[in-house]
C-alpha cells in the first residue's frame, strides 16, 4: 500500500476532470499521491510515476521471495512424505491438481 506522508490529499472526481493538467502537475511537483473521491468514497489514487514504479518493484521482490519460500516448503513437505519433487513447473501443477482433486 502507498504510504501517505501527511494528511490525504482528497479531490472530487469532477474537480479532477475539470483540472486534470493542474492536478497532474501538483502530484508530480509535490511528489505526493492524490485520492480521487466520488460521492464521498475514495475511488482512485493518482501517484507520481517514480513512486508507482518503486512500489511495483518492491511488490515484485516480495512476491518472488514468497514464491521461493513456498517452493522450499513444498519441497520439504514432499520429501517428508516420501514423494519425489516434480521436475518441471507443469508437473508441479499436475501434482497439486491431482492432490487437491481438481483433475
Amino acid at each position: 500500500m502507498y504510504t501517505m506522508d501527511t494528511m490525504l490529499n482528497l479531490v472530487n472526481i469532477t474537480q479532477a476532470r475539470n483540472n486534470l493538467s493542474k492536478l497532474v502537475t501538483r502530484v508530480v511537483s509535490e511528489n505526493k499521491p492524490v485520492v480521487l473521491i466520488r460521492e464521498s468514497t475514495p475511488q482512485v489514487v493518482l501517484v507520481p510515476y517514480e513512486k508507482f514504479q518503486a512500489q511495483e518493484q518492491k511488490w515484485q521482490g516480495e512476491f518472488e521471495k514468497a514464491v521461493l519460500s513456498a517452493r522450499k516448503q513444498f519441497k520439504k513437505y514432499l520429501k517428508k512424505k516420501g514423494v519425489p519433487y516434480p521436475k518441471t513447473e507443469k508437473e508441479i501443477y499436475e501434482f497439486v491438481n491431482k492432490a487437491t482433486g481438481r483433475h
